[in-house]
């Protein structure tokens, strides 16, 4: 069976048409029908239903194409072998939505500026959806909050800790902790999330009382609300994210125990590891460089 053939009906499965299809791999309209047809002939299945317009793939295409980018997958990897300085192949990421700002770009793009034919897909979802597709093999790996428990079958690496952080107004900058609990609104960061979680068991754990306002999915969102006047909140201190923040009164939250940790997940037995490996180190000179930075600023001389 002719990979370049599989390859092309992975194609026709990603563009609209025969013509777009082709475009992408440099072939020519009758040179993507005729890998199809040889295909066909092989197999003894129908790959293309071409009584639709644009013809689209049958059900028994679909299932090639699965199968297809399983074998590219194992291919990449038998290349990877020969290459000892370069990372090639593809690698499927889970990603928690709040790393997605300030930490998984800069990270993605220094690795695809050192190994350009590494690709690197990534997927945003919760943290316990994201770890069962790790386990699963829908994902290679997962950037995730630290749940309470171990998770079976899994390799974890802490790539930071987030102390969590009180947000306030501006205007509320002279409240005590119980002030602003007492005269503010609570905006609670998405609870379906471990960190979300995490920050109620310990409100829950310390008696605080809140008066909820609302439950916002995004830190960000949280962050404007708080900047607004709309309530306070409790969120974890975004890794590389400024710590700067003259509009919003933020204060630590208890003791620095108190922390999201955001950690790498693959499965034990991950054939990519290599590649997984080289994210983690990715991710840690990102923040290491952030550190850098921020320690550079503080230490500016006041004028």
């Amino acid at each position: 069976m002719n990979l370049r053939f599989l390859r092309t009906v992975v194609a026709v499965s990603q563009y609209p048409t025969f013509v777009a299809a082709g475009e992408a791999m440099g072939l020519s309209h009758s040179a993507v029908s005729v890998h199809i047809k040889t295909l066909e002939d092989e197999l003894q299945i129908t790959l293309v239903d071409r009584k639709k317009r644009p013809p689209v793939l049958t059900d028994r295409g679909i299932a090639l194409v699965e199968h297809a980018q399983k074998i590219f997958e194992i291919v990449d990897d038998i290349k990877s072998l020969t290459h000892e300085e370069t990372l090639i192949g593809s690698i499927t990421m889970g990603v928690v939505p709040s790393t997605l700002v300030n930490l998984v770009p800069p990270a993605i793009a220094s690795l695809r500026a050192a190994h350009p034919k590494l690709h690197i897909k990534i997927k945003t979802g919760l943290s316990a959806d994201l770890a069962q597709q790790v386990r699963n093999r829908d994902l290679d790996m997962a950037v995730v909050t630290e749940p309470d428990r171990p998770l079976a079958n899994l390799r974890a690496q802490v790539i930071c800790t987030e102390p969590l952080q009180l947000l306030a107004p501006k205007s509320a900058q002279n409240m005590t902790e119980k002030e602003l609990f007492a005269n503010y609104q609570f905006i609670w960061f998405n609870r379906q999330t471990w960190a979300g979680q995490q920050i109620e068991r310990h409100i829950l754990d310390r008696k605080i009382h809140v008066e909820s306002a609302m439950e916002v999915s995004a830190l960000e969102a949280v962050e404007s609300l708080v900047r607004h006047g709309i309530g306070i909140s409790v969120v974890p201190q975004q890794m590389c994210a400024p710590k700067d923040r003259p509009d919003l009164t933020v204060r630590d939250f208890g003791s620095q125990d108190l922390a999201r940790k955001l950690i790498m997940l693959d499965r034990n037995n991950n054939p990519r590891r290599r590649l997984s490996d080289a994210l983690f180190d990715a991710f840690q000179n990102v923040i290491s460089s952030g550190a850098d930075a921020q320690n550079a600023i503080t230490d500016e001389p006041k004028i």
